[in-house]
C-alpha cells in the first residue's frame, strides 16, 4: 500500500469536528441519525484517502518482455544471426504465464510479433529501413505493446550506433512507465558470442517455368563458422538434387541446376543436414521456393525450307527443338502473325534467314511489340538474306535486335558508286497500302543515302518519257542536300526504261570506283529493244552490276529478270510496294560487299543474357 500525497492525511483531524456536530440529540430517531453519521464519516474518510493518493499494489507473477532487435546496416551479419539465437533461447526459458513481443528496427521500427505466449521462432521476416538506426522509435513502439497487468521488461539487442532520435529520452520515458530496460550490446567480434549454427536464409526459383525447362535454384546459407553440410532439394516428395557443400563463415551462395517437371504448382524444398556440433537449431534447416510450371513451350519458326544458299537450316533447327521436347510450328514469312493475340500463344519466335522484304511493316511492328511489351522471345538466325544484307536497316527488326545494321569500321568498306534509276511515270502516283508508290520509291532512295558512307558516290536518275539526273553523280559529302533533292521527285509522264539506263551508263562507265552498281525500279512496261545489250556491255566492259526491282504485277518482270541476269545482279519482285524500301536497303548493303565475310570464327560473349546460361564454350562457326 502506498500514498502519493500523504499530507492530505492531516484532514483526518477534522473528523472529530464532524462527529461533534452530527452527534444525535433526539431519542426517538437516534438510530437513524447514527446511521447517517456513519455514512458521512465513511464518505469523508474515502475523500481524504483519495486525495492522499492511496494505492494498493498487488504483486503479479506474469512477465511481459519486448525484444528490440537492431537490423540496421551497421550490425554485422553474424550478429544478426546471434540475435535470432538469443531471442529463441530467451523464449524457451520463459515461464508458461510469461508473454513476449518482438520489434525489429533500423531507420523505422516494425512489429515482428505482437505480445503473445508463443515460443516458436525461426527467423525475423520484417525488413526496416537499414541505412539509419532509430532506437528511440523502437522504444516508443515497444512501450505500446505492453499489457497493463504484467511486469514489464524491455531487452534491446543493438550495437548502440543510433543515427537519429533521442534514445536516452525514450529510455527515461520507459523507466517512468515502470519498464525495466536490459541492453545486450553486439560485440566487435560477434562470432565470439555466437554458438555454432548453420541455417538457410534464402531460396529463390523463377516464378514461371515451362515443362522441361532448365533453371538455377538460388540457395543462400549462413554459418557462424566453417562447416560441411549435406544439401538436398525436394520437388514434392522426390529428391531432385543432393550434394555436400563446404561453408565458410558468413554468407554462402549456391546455384543448383534443376529441370522443371510436370505442369502445375511446384514447391522446391531445400534441406540441409549439418554435422554433429555444427548446428544449434534444426528449425532453420529447411526453406522452400515456389514456381508455376506451364505446359511445354511452343515456338514459331519462320523461314523457307530451302535457303538462298541451298542449306535447309530451318528443318535442322526445328528438328533439334522438337528433340528437346519443344513444340514447333513452322510457317513461311507471309504466315508470321501480325496480331499480338496470335503471337502471344508462343514462348518465342525463331527467324531463320528471313529478309525484311518478306515481312510487312505490320508484321515487324507486331513482332517488336511482342518482344518489348509482352516479353516474348526472339531468336534471329543470320544468313545471306538477313541482317544488313536482308534490309533490316531502319526497320522495327533492327530496333528490336541487339545488333546494328551499319558497319562502323570504314577500313573494311570498299568504295562504291551507286546509281538509282527510278520510274517517275504517271502510274507511280497510285496509292498502295496507304502510300503513293512514288513516295515509297523516294523513301527507298533515302534509305540508300543513309547507308552509304562519306567517300562513296551516289546518283539518282528519274525517268518517264525521258530521263534526267535528279541527283547528279557525286560523293556523299552532304547527305541532307541529296535527301532534299530526292524529295522533289513527282510522278507524271510515260515509261522509257532505256533512256534512264543510258543516262546512268554515260556517267558510270568512266567512274574509277572499285564497285559500280545500278538499281533500276519500275512499275510499268517499255520496249525491251537495246536494254539487255546495254546491260551486258556495262557489265562485261566496265564491271557495272545491275539489279532490278519490279513494283507490282504490272511491271515487265521478264525484262527485269533478264537485265538482272546479264548484269550479274539480283531481281526483286515487290508484290507489296511497301517492301521496296527494304529491298533498296538490301541492295545497297549487298553492293558494298562488306556485309558478307565467309571465314571461320569463334563467337565472343560481349554481354550477359539468360539464353546463354550454362553455355561455357562454343564451336568454331562459319
Amino acid at each position: 500500500m502506498t500514498l502519493s500525497s500523504p499530507w492530505f492525511l492531516l484532514l483526518v483531524f477534522l473528523l472529530p469536528f464532524f462527529l461533534y456536530v452530527g452527534w444525535p440529540t433526539h431519542g426517538a430517531s437516534r438510530g437513524r441519525e447514527f446511521t447517517g453519521l456513519a455514512v458521512r464519516l465513511i464518505i469523508a474518510l474515502a475523500i481524504i484517502l483519495s486525495l492522499a493518493g492511496l494505492e494498493v499494489v498487488q504483486p503479479t507473477n506474469e512477465l511481459a518482455v519486448v525484444f528490440l532487435i537492431d537490423a540496421s546496416d551497421s550490425v554485422p551479419q553474424l550478429a544478426k544471426v546471434y540475435s535470432v539465437s538469443y531471442v529463441r533461447h530467451a523464449l524457451e526459458a520463459m515461464k508458461p504465464t510469461d508473454r513476449a513481443a518482438i520489434v525489429v528496427f533500423g531507420g523505422d521500427a516494425l512489429v515482428e510479433r505482437p505480445m503473445s505466449s508463443s515460443r516458436d521462432l525461426d527467423t525475423f521476416t520484417s525488413i526496416p529501413r537499414t541505412l539509419e538506426t532509430d532506437i528511440a522509435e523502437a522504444i516508443r513502439l515497444g512501450l505500446a505493446l505492453f499489457p497493463v497487468d504484467a511486469a514489464k521488461r524491455m531487452v534491446i539487442l543493438s550495437d548502440g550506433a543510433a543515427t537519429t532520435g533521442d534514445a536516452e529520452e525514450a529510455a527515461r520515458l520507459a523507466a517512468a512507465s515502470g519498464v525495466q530496460i536490459v541492453v545486450v550490446p553486439f560485440l566487435a567480434d560477434p562470432s565470439a558470442a555466437v554458438a555454432p549454427e548453420v541455417l538457410i536464409s534464402g531460396v529463390s526459383a523463377p516464378p514461371h517455368l515451362r515443362e522441361g525447362e532448365s533453371f538455377g535454384l538460388e540457395v543462400t546459407l549462413q554459418a557462424t563458422r566453417a562447416a560441411s553440410v549435406g544439401l538436398r532439394v525436394f520437388a514434392g516428395s522426390q529428391v531432385v538434387a543432393e550434394q555436400t557443400v563446404q561453408l565458410k563463415e558468413g554468407e554462402n551462395n549456391f546455384t543448383l541446376p534443376l529441370k522443371a517437371g510436370a505442369s502445375g504448382f511446384a514447391a522446391y524444398r531445400v534441406q540441409i543436414v549439418p554435422q554433429a556440433g555444427d548446428d544449434g537449431f534444426y528449425q532453420n534447416n529447411e526453406l522452400a521456393a515456389f514456381s508455376q510450371i506451364k505446359g511445354p513451350p511452343r515456338v514459331l519458326a519462320v523461314g523457307e525450307a530451302q535457303g538462298r544458299d541451298g542449306v535447309d537450316e530451318l528443318t535442322a533447327l526445328t528438328s533439334a527443338l522438337k528433340a528437346s521436347g519443344i513444340a514447333v510450328d513452322v510457317v513461311r514469312p507471309a504466315g508470321l502473325p501480325s496480331e499480338l493475340a496470335a503471337l502471344s500463344e508462343y514462348a518465342s519466335v525463331l527467324l531463320v534467314d528471313v529478309p525484311a522484304r518478306d515481312l510487312t511493316p505490320r508484321q515487324m511492328t507486331a513482332l517488336q511489340t511482342y518482344v518489348r511489351d509482352l516479353g516474348g522471345g526472339l531468336v534471329a538466325v543470320g544468313g545471306p538474306s538477313s541482317y544488313g544484307v536482308g534490309g533490316y536497316f531502319k526497320t522495327p527488326l533492327e530496333e528490336t535486335l541487339p545488333v546494328e545494321m551499319q558497319i562502323k569500321d570504314e577500313l573494311r568498306r570498299p568504295r562504291l558508286t551507286l546509281v538509282l534509276v527510278l520510274d517517275k511515270s504517271g502510274s507511280m502516283s497510285e496509292v498502295s497500302g496507304g502510300a503513293a508508290k512514288i513516295e515509297l520509291a523516294k523513301e527507298a532512295a533515302i534509305r540508300s543515302v543513309e547507308l552509304l558512307n562519306p567517300g562513296d558516290r551516289l546518283g539518282v536518275v528519274g525517268f518517264d518519257d525521258s530521263a534526267f539526273w535528279l541527283v547528279p553523280l557525286q560523293t556523299i559529302d552532304d547527305p541532307t542536300e541529296i535527301v532534299n533533292r530526292i524529295g522533289t521527285l513527282r510522278a507524271d509522264g510515260g515509261t522509257d526504261i532505256l533512256a534512264g539506263v543510258r543516262v546512268a551508263a554515260e556517267q558510270l562507265e568512266p567512274d574509277s570506283a572499285t564497285l559500280k552498281h545500278i538499281v533500276l525500279m519500275t512499275d510499268g512496261q517499255a520496249s525491251p529493244v537495246g536494254i539487255p545489250e546495254l546491260a551486258r556491255e556495262m557489265h562485261d566492259q566496265y564491271g557495272i552490276t545491275f539489279s532490278t526491282v519490279a513494283m507490282g504485277t504490272d511491271a515487265d518482270t521478264t525484262l527485269l529478270r533478264q537485265l538482272a541476269t546479264v548484269g550479274d545482279g539480283r531481281y526483286h519482285f515487290a508484290a507489296d510496294p511497301a517492301s521496296v524500301p527494304s529491298i533498296f536497303t538490301e541492295e545497297t548493303t549487298l553492293a558494298t560487299r562488306a556485309y558478307i565475310i565467309e571465314e571461320d570464327f569463334f563467337p565472343e560473349k560481349v554481354s550477359f543474357s539468360p539464353i546463354l546460361s550454362g553455355i561455357d564454350a562454343v564451336p568454331k562457326l562459319l
